[in-house]
């Protein structure tokens, strides 16, 4: 595979850490992440658990690991993942990954391919001067104009398997950049194990494929809101939908045939 290194990404305007919560210290100081990955998928979702089961096993503290659940049938869903998901990365299709909002892996190798992906990175986040909590309330300084994300983590109980799906986004909340300093000890919660701050634009992106194999279109318009919902699948819907096709074209000689002989008949009866 090309070595598809984040380039692009040093382009763009993103900054990304992480604060593991809660932090043992009086002030909670931000840690800059070395690479950002979005999982997207669903629990109904067959391909998406040894993916997951993958993805449980890094355990590198500088990746910051976003468990996202767009679908709206998921217990677990979360509005601002389908957002993510669908307006400023549009995709289709689940399972994917997107690293350094910037990259698309898709397809049956993506786990392979991720690891593959981050051994060649070399992206530098940058643009938050200094972030920090202490007592709740969250300090954050920036010489940008772009607002910041913080996405809150906690692991959550799979709802078919008996498993819990880790650093799955519960919520986000999005700080303006006017707004340096933040009560947020209301909206952290016992069980809340990260957050990771996201600074960047919040402009649809248009993802590079780092897949050698992908599964399909990974963009929507605007317009196609209700088109990316009935394709918020793996990709086994359009396999039932070919295979359906494919057997009414078999049959359609057949039907035709059917209906010539039986106007034949009815015209020998008169």
């Amino acid at each position: 595979m090309e070595d598809n290194t984040s380039a692009s990404v040093q382009d763009t305007f993103i900054d990304v850490l992480i604060i593991d919560y809660p932090c043992d210290v009086t002030i909670c100081e931000g840690v800059r992440a070395e690479t950002l990955i979005e999982y997207y998928g669903a629990d109904w979702c067959e391909p998406c658990e040894t993916l997951e089961l993958m993805l449980d096993s890094i355990s590198d503290k500088g990746i910051a690991l976003i468990h996202h659940h767009p679908s709206i049938n998921d217990q677990s869903y979360l509005n601002h993942s389908k957002a993510r998901f669908a307006e400023q990365y549009r995709l289709i299709f689940i399972p994917s990954i997107v690293v350094d909002s910037d990259g698309l892996l898709t397809g049956a190798g993506q786990g392979a391919e991720l690891n593959q992906t981050m051994a060649n990175s070399n992206v530098t986040f940058s643009g938050i001067d200094n972030l920090s909590i202490s007592n709740g309330i969250l300090n954050w300084n920036t010489s940008s104009s772009y607002e910041l994300q913080i996405w809150k983590l906690e692991s959550v109980k799979h709802e078919f398997d008996n498993r819990m799906l880790n650093n799955t986004a519960t919520d986000m909340m999005i700080v303006d950049n006017q707004q340096r300093v933040v009560n947020i000890s209301d909206w952290v919660t016992d069980s809340t194990s990260r957050l990771v701050f996201i600074l960047q634009s919040d402009e649809a992106r248009q993802l590079r494929s780092l897949s050698d194999s992908s599964t399909g279109a990974k963009e929507l318009s605007e317009s196609d809101e209700t088109l990316s919902d009935l394709l918020l699948h793996d990709g086994s819907y359009n396999a039932a939908v070919v295979t359906f096709l494919i057997l009414l074209l078999c049959l359609l000689p057949a039907l035709i045939s059917f209906r010539r002989l039986q106007k034949q008949v009815d015209y020998e009866s008169e």
